[in-house]
């Protein structure tokens, strides 16, 4: 009985203190001018509450490697600074103005100092690549030309992913072995 009493208080202890670090990372000006903007862009709560999310729950989820949630949150801060855009171009209201510009200062910093910054160029890229015409036969033709070249790329590049991971593993077998025998 004890034991669980302990456990549960550590448990306790470890989930507010998550939530006291996550607290932390958005500074209180944040939070006050998101409030702001919120109560001014305010939804219904039946429409808030659809079951559909602008952000799909399964973007943010432990299924993807931390490099490819990288690539996920600067798409999605991206995202962010363009409704961003469109929200000051709806308001004329100085004190909403200023917040919403606060707010996105925070959001392009959060990008350019955590993310990738060149969220724009690598949108374009793959829009250009989502645009070929892979039924015309001349793009056919120019694409296998370049294929044994664009094939070693992408063995190599997935062979130095494959090894970073191996490796990765490999130092947690080992820490995991120094715990138990340590």
């Amino acid at each position: 009985m004890l034991l669980r009493a302990v456990l549960f208080v550590c448990l306790l202890d470890w989930m507010t203190l998550d939530w006291v670090c996550t607290a932390q990372r958005t500074p209180e000006n944040m939070k006050t001018n998101i409030d702001k903007l919120w109560n001014h862009f305010k939804v219904p709560k039946e429409k808030l509450f659809d079951g559909h999310p602008v952000f799909a729950r399964s973007t943010f989820q432990n299924k993807y490697e931390d490099s490819e949630r990288s690539v996920l949150m600067s798409v999605v801060l991206d995202v962010y600074l363009s409704l961003f855009s469109h929200m000051l171009n709806q308001t004329k209201e100085q004190e909403l103005t200023d917040s919403l510009l606060h707010v996105q200062e925070k959001v392009q910093d959060l990008q350019k100092h955590y993310f990738l910054g060149n969220i724009p160029e690598l949108k374009r890229q793959i829009e250009d690549l989502w645009a070929i015409k892979t039924s015309d036969t001349l793009t056919q033709g120019k694409a296998l030309s370049q294929l044994r070249t664009l094939y070693e790329e992408a063995s190599k590049l997935g062979s130095r992913i494959h090894l970073r991971k191996f490796n990765r593993r490999k130092r947690r077998q080992a820490q995991w072995q120094q715990t138990i025998t340590g």
